[in-house]
């Protein structure tokens, strides 16, 4: 499988974070409407439990991408210590001499990249299907900062690169995630998709850093370092009943693993089935995008 990079350019904050498993289920809506035929068959793939069709990295600023959590930080960040929290990027160049095994600390370490706000708007009235007088709510919205003017998707794919391509400019036309309709997730994209052999293949690569959050497989490698997040993910708008999936423990973007000895695979991680009558093949995407790295004793 090779790996590709999908730029884009952010127009406005979006309120649904761009992580692996969201940007699925928006691609996969796309998909459906694209390619009506194809899609129950690239859903089937992604359940058979071998080579999925395609891999998802979440969104990453810039050039930059999350630290692995195997080295050290430093020089240690300065200034007031309490402002400083995952997740920790580091530029491209640097994780690039850090998967090689050449440095074992990442240095030129940045933090809170992407910034947080609250958006009020004004409900609806549901008789008048006008502005409610009176009636406000809040949006929790995020957006890049200043240093940082676009955003990268990782893609990993032997087959499908095209169609990617096409599902994510049909979701520049409508926005992505929550709240579309009124102005946020609005985005478009910067040129044809990038190769990055560079996260193919390591030599003597004998781990991986993930570069989304997953769910890992009963079979996967559990020699590593890693951190969790608990997610509360939900069907799309109103296309089931119940739109809530519950509660999902992920890691996140910068564990790492060992692969005992074995090259590293393409992909690692799960598909979770949530069957709704709905929707009896719906499946949650937690599949890992892993980046080959060298992790030597001497950073253990």
């Amino acid at each position: 499988m090779n790996t590709w990079r999908i730029r884009i350019r952010t127009l406005s904050p979006w309120a649904s974070p761009w992580r692996s498993d969201t940007i699925f289920g928006s691609i996969c809506w796309r998909w459906l409407e694209l390619y009506p035929r194809d899609f129950e068959t690239m859903i089937e793939e992604f359940q058979a439990g071998g080579e999925p069709p395609f891999l998802l990295s979440d969104a990453w600023p810039g050039n930059l991408l999350p630290v692995p959590a195997h080295v050290r930080i430093e020089p240690e960040p300065g200034g007031d210590r309490k402002k400083w929290k995952p997740p920790f990027y580091v530029p491209e160049s640097s994780f690039q001499r850090i998967a090689a095994g050449q440095d074992r600390s990442a240095k030129e370490v940045f933090s809170a990249v992407v910034q947080s706000l609250t958006r009020v708007q004004t409900a609806i009235d549901r008789d008048s299907g006008t502005a409610a007088e009176g009636q406000l709510f809040e949006i929790d919205c995020q957006y890049v900062d200043s240093r940082q003017s676009t955003l990268a998707v990782y893609v990993r794919t032997d087959k499908h690169l095209d169609r990617l391509a096409a599902c994510f400019r049909a979701l520049a036309l409508t926005g992505y995630g929550k709240k579309s309709c009124s102005g946020l997730g609005e985005f478009e994209l910067l040129g044809e998709p990038e190769r990055c052999e560079w996260l193919d293949a390591v030599p003597d690569a004998n781990a991986f850093v993930a570069l989304n959050h997953f769910v890992p497989a009963p079979t996967d490698p559990a020699d590593g370092r890693w951190r969790t997040h608990v997610t509360f993910p939900k069907f799309h708008s109103n296309s089931v009943r119940n739109v809530f999936k519950g509660a999902i423990v992920m890691l996140t973007p910068g564990s790492v693993f060992r692969t005992g000895g074995a090259r590293p695979r393409p992909w690692y991680g799960s598909v979770i089935p949530v069957p709704r009558p709905e929707m009896p093949k719906a499946v949650h995407y937690a599949l890992c995008f892993p980046a080959p790295v060298v992790w030597s004793e001497a950073t253990a």
